[in-house]
């Protein structure tokens, strides 16, 4: 009897992931496979015989994503519908546990989890940091979102948070400015860290110096960034572009440039982070990073889907790095007026 053309047959001869033949045949939506592949793809699967067929639910398998937080934070909403829309484009059934950051709950879920038949599992954390993965882990394929671990025992996938910071840096300095100012958050938390290493990275290798009166730390807030550009104001020499640590951070500065009868840009360029809702109706409208939690979070179901597949083969246990997408608007513009250098 011949044997019936699968997708890993289609897989086998593009030299693609079985993932990415799923994505093509069932023409997904918002997928990253080049028009190349895609075609390469249809052509393989014509060729051989391959007939897409619905699914039934019965044969559905399960992912299970564990997130220790979920609240009003518009960084949520990436992450679920990234996993539930990447996990129903490749076939899983999803089911979503939030544990409240107790550590008993996750427990308790992941002993639930035990008795079911879970295909594999998202592990995430809503804010970007290190971890101590969970020993039940070890049963499942596994996937860390938004979170890392010492060793990489798994694989994890996490924003470009350092490179983030670069390239807002780098859009202040294409414009001309020198004198740029950082408004960073808390050192505890990473993506802060990560942001102004990518600041400093940005001026050093443009031979600028990395003035530590312009940099301020603690401005994750409204008020926070509303303190520290008054604090910037009193120097000799202010700055003439500021880089935020996030979005809220930003809308301080504004409030307190206005204060101070300064306009944006054609005084002061700001740029923020995170790309929250509110900045497109910001006057004038921040330039911004994005935080990519869908395209993360769709990462990671890709890959998880293929350590399932192909439950033998050696996967590498890397942590990938998102891009953050720079989002251009108004509130830089190229600096038109003689700066002095920095000291």
């Amino acid at each position: 009897m011949t044997k019936k053309p699968t997708m890993s047959d289609i897989a086998t001869a593009c030299g693609v992931s079985q993932a990415t033949v799923s994505l093509v045949l069932n023409n997904s939506p918002g997928t990253r496979v080049s028009d190349a592949t895609r075609a390469a793809v249809l052509r393989k699967a014509e060729e051989i015989g391959y007939k897409t067929g619905h699914r039934r639910f019965e044969q559905r398998r399960l992912i299970a994503m564990i997130i220790n937080e979920v609240s009003s934070s518009p960084h949520v909403a990436g992450l679920i519908e990234g996993v539930s829309e990447a996990a129903n484009d490749l076939g899983f059934l999803t089911t979503i546990i939030p544990t409240a950051g107790d550590d008993d709950a996750e427990h308790s879920a992941l002993e639930h989890l035990a008795g079911l038949p879970v295909a594999g599992v998202i592990y995430t954390r809503l804010i970007t940091q290190q971890i101590e993965p969970p020993p039940q882990l070890a049963h499942w394929p596994t996937v860390l979102l938004n979170c890392h671990a010492t060793g990489d025992p798994f694989p994890s996938v996490v924003p470009g948070d350092l490179a983030g910071g670069m390239a807002a840096t780098l859009r202040l300095i294409a414009a001309g400015h020198r004198r740029i100012a950082y408004i960073g958050g808390e050192d505890t938390i990473e993506a802060s860290r990560e942001r102004i290493k990518g600041y400093r990275r940005a001026l050093t290798t443009n031979d600028i110096p990395v003035d530590t009166s312009l940099i301020i730390k603690g401005g994750w807030t409204i008020k926070g960034g509303y303190n520290a550009f008054k604090k910037l104001q009193k120097l000799q020499t202010p700055p003439t572009a500021i880089c935020c640590y996030c979005d809220r951070t930003a809308m301080g500065v504004y409030a307190a440039a206005a204060e101070a009868g300064l306009s944006i840009p054609d005084d002061i360029s700001i740029i923020g982070f995170d790309n929250e809702s509110f900045t497109a109706d910001m006057l004038p409208a921040l330039t911004t990073l994005e935080l990519p939690h869908y395209d993360m979070a769709r990462c990671a179901v890709e890959q998880l889907a293929e350590m399932i597949a192909t439950p033998k083969r050696r996967h590498g246990h890397h942590k990938l790095k998102v891009e953050c997408e720079l989002i251009e608007r108004s509130s830089v513009r190229p600096l038109d007026r003689t700066e002095p250098e920095p000291a």
